[in-house]
């Protein structure tokens, strides 16, 4: 009777295991379809391990966000010098990315001290534009965006990307006061301006002829490029923020 008991008890965490399990194996077989590197499941694993450890900094712990955030800019800042050893004005390019660095860290510790659901909303648009971007890129193709640049990176990308920041946009307006209107144009802007700055990060790697800002995540490659898109945005959401307060809830 009470081996019925543990069966049943532990029946519904095997199913959920079984069940996560093949949704990941499927998830890795169709973007392993679109780009067959071997860097596929790489970068999916490295996304479900950093993911929960960023929601539970974004919700649960202030002070594990500001942790965090140090611990990245002292990371960028390393991948940064690294890059810039070689060039020949490199005091201009270090103060240059310290400003690069810095600015975006401290707006989204400030988001974070303001509103955790803000910084949501933000990592929100910046994931779904990079994730859609990615699958449309991929599966539609077609003309380059900047081939001198980011030969990979497509106009069907920059708007399957766009397309979905507006969802995020729709989503919005039920978790905040502001309109609809205010947050699908915001969230349009932003993604653009995501994807701007990844071109940005990619023609900085260009001058430095570099392929990756470093190699510390297995599959993505440094984490000024998985955070590449973060560089423009929290600047930008911060000013939106301090213009536009009320459509947050914060006036």
């Amino acid at each position: 009777m009470e081996k019925d008991k543990i069966l049943k008890i532990l029946k519904l965490p095997i199913l959920i295991y079984n069940l996560g399990l093949l949704i990941f194996n499927k998830l890795v077989a169709q973007v392993h379809y679109l780009d067959p590197s071997e860097n596929t499941r790489k970068r999916i694993i490295s996304s479900l391990i950093m993911i929960p450890i960023a929601l539970i900094a974004i919700f649960q712990s202030q002070k594990l966000f500001i942790f965090l955030a140090i611990v990245i800019a002292v990371l960028m800042s390393f991948e940064w010098t690294e890059m810039t050893y070689k060039m020949p004005d490199k005091n201009k390019w270090r103060l240059i990315g310290f400003f690069y660095i810095a600015i975006p860290i401290y707006c989204a510790v400030a988001i974070r001290i303001l509103d955790n659901e803000i910084l949501f909303w933000m990592f929100s648009i910046i994931w779904a534009t990079d994730i859609f971007a990615f699958f449309a890129g991929k599966s539609l193709g077609g003309p380059k965006l900047a081939p001198k640049i980011s030969p990979n990176k497509t106009w069907s990308g920059l708007i399957g990307g766009t397309v979905a920041s507006m969802a995020i946009g729709l989503i919005s307006a039920i978790i905040f006061p502001g309109s609809v209107g205010f947050f699908l144009i915001i969230s349009i802007i932003i993604s653009l301006v995501e994807q701007m700055s990844d071109l940005l990060e990619s023609k900085f790697k260009r001058i430095f002829g570099v392929k990756d800002s470093g190699d510390i995540i297995p599959g993505h490659g440094g984490v000024l490029d998985r955070l590449d898109g973060m560089i423009f945005v929290a600047p930008l959401v911060y000013l939106i923020i301090l213009v536009f307060p009320s459509q947050f809830g914060l006036a």
